[in-house]
């Protein structure tokens, strides 16, 4: 077991001290989701300035232990979700969250409608392009800030049906019998916008990770672009190549 106590003796300095040994006590006893006691607690538990502290809470956070959420502290971190990609599956991230007993809400944060080029190009479509932008929760923390564009010509009447709430891989075969697959995805990293932030719960300017990509029919039609953005320490993303 690592020490539990702080040497100012030490050559190795006091908050990296603090940081193995709150990672110690974090693994004996705490669970994820756990609340940490607050910096001014910590501080005078362990005999050490609040800098101390913060510095080592941010020595955790970096390494993915602990999750720091502004105006409510920090947190154990909650295990990585595993989010399983294939071309032969069917591009549904509700039923397949779901399947794994992992429960989803979407919260809709906005939709409009555009005349945006790429898109109309990507949808193979002259007309309007509905962009329906979404927040995703899994197992209730926020997990995703996702956009799909989708075009207004091929499914009349989706905006006035198709809420954004509800799972579009569903709507999309109960109602117009096309059953959406993934074509190609992109990855990248990014940085969280203000509002990005805000609604994952991150600092602004914090590390996401973009995918984008484009969804096609059982004939192999386009039928919608999507980008998603999530948060990196909540997802495990894994690719089947075969």
């Amino acid at each position: 077991m690592r020490s539990t106590t702080i040497n100012r003796f030490a050559d190795r300095p006091l908050y990296r001290q603090l940081s193995e040994v709150l990672e110690a006590r974090l693994i004996e006893r705490a669970r994820p989701g756990d609340r940490l006691p607050s910096e001014a607690e910590l501080s005078g538990q362990f005999g050490v300035n609040r800098l101390t502290v913060r510095r080592a809470l941010h020595e955790l956070a970096q390494r993915g232990i602990i999750e720091t959420v502004h105006g409510r502290g920090s947190f154990v971190a909650r295990q990585p979700v595993r989010y399983r990609l294939s071309a032969t599956r069917d591009a549904s991230f509700t039923r397949g969250m779901r399947e794994l007993g992992h429960p989803v809400r979407i919260e809709v944060l906005g939709a409009e409608t555009t005349r945006c080029r790429r898109l109309r190009t990507e949808l193979h479509t002259a007309g309007e392009v509905l962009t329906t932008t979404t927040l995703r929760h899994v197992d209730g923390q926020p997990w995703s800030v996702s956009v799909t564009s989708i075009a207004l010509d091929r499914f009349p009447g989706i905006a006035q049906q198709w809420s954004g709430s509800t799972s579009l891989f569903d709507f999309l075969w109960q109602t117009f019998g096309v059953r959406m697959r993934r074509a190609y995805r992109s990855f990248s990293a990014v940085l969280a916008d203000l509002a990005e932030a805000q609604h994952l719960g991150l600092r602004t300017g914090a590390p996401v990770l973009e995918m984008r990509g484009l969804n096609v029919d059982q004939h192999g039609a386009p039928v919608a672009v999507v980008r998603h953005r999530f948060r990196g320490d909540r997802v495990e993303l894994t690719v089947d190549l075969a």
